[in-house]
């Protein structure tokens, strides 16, 4: 009698679970995703709306067990998107903020261009480089979706100092091309060729030292210059006893 009794009130709990659970997916089912995106390009609006479409597969899923980290995961499968926010909005709702990330570079891959945000991010490919800094003469590799290789650090922090100063660095520069001077093995013989958008181009000497401050005293100098002067000529960016000196040279 005893074991009849234990095996009726494991039964009974269980059975009481089961209608609790029920009952709160009756209750808590998601019926909405509201899902917000911030986009810069129309390949992301695009695929925005594609991504809309999948989110709705969550609907009728119960809200109570939903896994957040599954609806994030969800979206940064597209490497073009990153999550600013997912939450619950009991009873129904899932709430979801995303942003584009913004393209930077583009990156010879054959006969394409491999395109990347302003972090390294492999973003997508297209078949030009048009409206991106063109990365040239770099040996450029990518695990998991980012970018990697010798001065790639430096491309990024020559980019964050130049979004510091311009805003919108595409808007001012066309690419940025390593030139090694002959001498791939002595890097004191390196240099980055950045061809800006008006004619001028800006040459860094050693970008493997400082090349963020390099790059800050560039922007400085080239800021400085007549509407003229930014047609053509150089800007040579070199350290000279500790100090970064950015110089003109007006090539006429």
């Amino acid at each position: 009698m005893k074991i009849k009794a234990i095996i009726t009130t494991i039964l009974s709990v269980f059975l009481l679970a089961v209608v609790i659970a029920a009952g709160l997916n009756a209750v808590f089912t998601v019926t909405y995703v509201n899902a917000s995106f911030v986009t810069y390009t129309d390949a992301g609006a695009a695929a925005a709306e594609r991504m809309k479409e999948q989110l709705n597969g969550y609907i009728n899923s119960s809200t109570a067990f939903l896994d957040l980290g599954e609806v994030r995961a969800t979206v940064e499968a597209d490497p073009r998107f990153e999550v600013v926010s997912v939450e619950k909005d009991y009873p129904e709702t899932i709430v979801v903020r995303v942003t584009e990330r913004r393209e930077a570079f583009a990156v010879a891959d054959g006969t394409t261009y491999a395109i990347l945000d302003e972090e390294g991010t492999r973003l997508d490919t297209a078949s030009s480089p048009d409206g991106r800094v063109l990365l040239s003469g770099f040996t450029v590799t990518f695990e998991d979706g980012r970018a990697d290789g010798a001065y790639f650090d430096a491309i990024l922090s020559v980019f964050a100092a130049f979004r510091e100063a311009f805003g919108e660095v595409r808007a001012n520069v066309v690419s940025i091309t390593m030139d090694d001077n002959g001498t791939p093995t002595l890097p004191q013989n390196h240099r980055f060729r950045i061809a800006m958008r008006e004619g001028v181009e800006i040459v860094l000497l050693e970008p493997s030292v400082r090349a963020g401050e390099k790059a800050a005293a560039a922007a400085e100098r080239y800021m400085s210059l007549g509407d003229l002067q930014r047609v053509h000529g150089r800007i040579t960016v070199l350290t000279q006893n500790e100090d970064i000196v950015a110089d003109y040279s007006d090539l006429f």
